[in-house]
């Protein structure tokens, strides 16, 4: 018995730990389009960095999907050191356009692929498969729109359901934060696709964010400051958390919901004449308490925008990175207190089993 109990826990040792990565973007300041890729192994302390051109960087189970510009081909890049065309995800030279999203454990991706016709129409083709390739399945087939085509936004958290956008080529105001309008969901638990719209006004170009069962609207009210307004998507159920008194800050987005939906941040920025590339912006980062339904600004004010990433340390924390400067900060809640984390923006973390 002493043997075979000794034979088992060798046995049991001999499986190796799952291997941990985070993963780090940094940008060349010369090129917008130059890139490192750092992964960084928590157990071994292992790093390895990869250079990549390119746009839509996104984190996977199986390393980085980004878009190569120059080659317009879809790429991976791995925690070797290797980059390798996608296997699965193909862009043709005829394609308009391509966008995707990752859910958040990285096992699964959806990409639309947005075609133009003879009569400069574009229809869009929703795809969805693991990150692996498998269970590769079309969702949806749009028909042609002049203008329009569809975007994936967001993995709805614990759910088999996808919140897509319909997205016009029209410039509909002026902001630095991605606003959205023409939301639906997409819900591919069965072999039949169900699609309905989300609540909440559907021409509002307002920021969005979504948790496991809330969804979030910022829109801004008439005396300054945002509106958050609070769907729950399995009740029904709405509610509205009045805005912060604050009227020099007309611009908001960049929503980050908690994964147990008890609070939000967004971003609230001002700026110096018209927003526009060059232009020199402001930045308070703003809480949500969805549980007491009230608002506080949480940060001093920052000179860029700033883009909320995750929360850390059961939500006392915060990681943003920044517009301009780049890297990884962390805000503490407690005091506001801000210090930098890393010079590369923090993509997430990839276990390897």
């Amino acid at each position: 018995m002493l043997l075979l109990f000794c034979t088992c826990l060798v046995q049991a040792q001999a499986v190796p730990p799952a291997q941990h990565w985070d993963v780090f973007l940094l940008r060349d300041p010369a090129s917008a389009e130059t890139t490192t890729l750092s992964f960084i192994n928590l157990l071994s302390g292992e790093a390895s960095e990869v250079e990549a051109q390119g746009s839509q960087f996104a984190l996977t189970t199986l390393g980085v999907i980004y878009l190569d510009n120059e080659d317009k081909a879809v790429k991976l890049a791995q925690n070797d050191g290797t980059i390798r065309k996608h296997h699965f995800i193909d862009l043709a030279a005829s394609d308009h356009s391509i966008d995707w999203v990752v859910s958040a454990d990285g096992a699964r991706i959806a990409w639309t692929i947005a075609r133009q016709l003879a009569d400069e129409t574009l229809t869009t083709t929703t795809w969805l498969a693991d990150s692996d390739g498998d269970n590769l399945r079309e969702l949806l087939a749009d028909r042609p729109r002049a203008g329009i085509r569809l975007l994936p936004v967001a993995f709805r958290p614990r759910s088999e359901q996808l919140i897509m956008e319909v997205r016009t080529a029209e410039v509909v105001g002026t902001s630095p934060y991605m606003l959205r309008a023409g939301l639906f969901v997409l819900d591919f638990a069965t072999g039949d696709i169900n699609s309905r719209q989300l609540p909440g006004e559907q021409h509002c170009y307002c920021a969005f964010g979504v948790g496991a069962d809330v969804m979030l609207r910022l829109v801004q009210s008439d005396a300054g400051g945002f509106v958050a307004k609070v769907f729950a998507l399995e009740s029904g159920q709405t509610k509205v958390i009045e805005a912060l008194p604050v009227a020099d800050f007309p611009y908001a987005g960049n929503l980050l919901v908690s994964a147990d939906d008890s609070l939000a941040v967004y971003a609230m920025s001002q700026v110096e004449g018209e927003a526009g590339a060059d232009s020199r912006f402001r930045t308070v980062l703003a809480r949500i308490d969805l549980l007491a339904a009230r608002q506080e600004i949480i940060s001093r004010s920052l000179p860029t925008v700033v883009r909320p990433i995750a929360f850390s340390e059961d939500n006392s924390a915060l990681l943003f990175t920044t517009v301009n400067a780049g890297g990884t900060w962390k805000l503490r809640l407690a005091d506001q207190a801000i210090s930098k984390v890393a010079d590369g923006v923090y993509l997430g973390r990839m276990i390897d089993s």
